[in-house]
């Protein structure tokens, strides 16, 4: 049973006709004879007594259709009271990311908004460290990070949820000779220099191929998302990063920049989180958040792009 086989059997007992019932709600005729046909076999009971004079209600059917009714009734001032409660939530939603989620984040808080239009958001761009540490002062709400080692020592006081899965890549000037292959391996890079972008979860890929294949040659390492693309633009380095962060970047999907991925080198996946804390003073506004931001990643072009 759902609430669309409620409104079918109401709106039919009100017109006495699935035709015009099925003008009415823009759903064809034999949808709803159909769906009323599915729920009378689940009741174990019949509706309605059908003709091609028209649908007349059976006494039990009558009895339903009162019941439904009433349903239908308390359903619409649920929605009611929860529009109204919306609107008198009021307060501000603090949001910190690493630079990869900047890209899709606009979606999910434009329909955040329209349901809750006495929120305001404020967002900034932070590497992972930055932002577990503002969870843990207490100013931000919410924040979405490359989830790394260190993340588990803090679940005392941090709640995470990993929402996507990808691997490290490196992109590389369009110009340079590296731009013709789909890959680069551990010794081509150990031959490039290195821009990076100062996190915790990159620094810690730095820290596993140099184990795996010596150390590597750094030009810098910034917060500064610019510096790091005219460095790959006028070839002078190539950077290394998290794909859901680099397949997404305006200079990669302009075709100015190349991604590769990593030949020979073994390694796990690389994870987003989202994290908040747990004693949170702002709680359902964070819940409402996550939800709808899981929500929308599952079929998103990120989760396209990674598949």
């Amino acid at each position: 049973m759902n609430i669309e086989q409620l409104e079918y059997i109401l709106e039919v007992a009100r017109s006495g006709s699935l035709s015009i019932a099925s003008k009415k709600l823009h759903v064809t005729q034999s949808a709803i004879s159909q769906s009323i046909t599915h729920l009378e076999n689940e009741l174990g009971s019949k509706i309605f007594t059908r003709s091609r004079q028209g649908a007349v209600p059976t006494p039990v059917g009558k009895r339903i259709i009162t019941k439904a009714f009433e349903v239908l009734t308390k359903l619409h001032e649920l929605r009611e009271e929860a529009a109204q409660n919306s609107q008198q939530l009021t307060g501000e939603l603090r949001i910190a990311t690493v630079p990869g989620p900047m890209m899709f984040l606009p979606a999910t808080l434009s329909a955040y908004k329209a349901d809750y239009p006495n929120i305001s958001i404020c967002i900034s761009e932070k590497a992972s460290q930055e932002v577990i540490e503002d969870i843990r002062q207490d100013k931000i709400d919410i924040g979405l990070i490359g989830l790394t080692r260190d993340l588990s020592e803090m679940k005392d006081k941090i709640d995470y949820e990993v929402v996507l899965r990808g691997k490290v890549i490196a992109a590389v000037s369009k110009s340079s000779p590296l731009a013709f292959s789909k890959a680069v391996t551990a010794d081509e890079i150990r031959r490039q220099q290195l821009v990076l972008y100062d996190d915790d979860r990159v620094w810690e890929f730095i820290k596993d191929f140099s184990v795996q294949h010596g150390s590597v040659n750094i030009l810098f390492s910034t917060n500064n998302l610019d510096a790091i693309r005219n460095a790959v633009r006028e070839n002078l380095a190539i950077t290394v990063g998290l794909d859901y962060t680099i397949l997404h970047d305006p200079y990669i999907m302009s075709g100015d920049g190349v991604p590769l991925s990593i030949a020979d080198y073994e390694q796990g996946d690389s994870c987003l989180a989202l994290v908040w804390p747990k004693a949170s003073h702002n709680a359902p506004v964070v819940k409402n958040f996550i939800e709808r931001f899981k929500s929308q990643l599952q079929d998103g072009p990120v989760t396209q792009l990674l598949r």
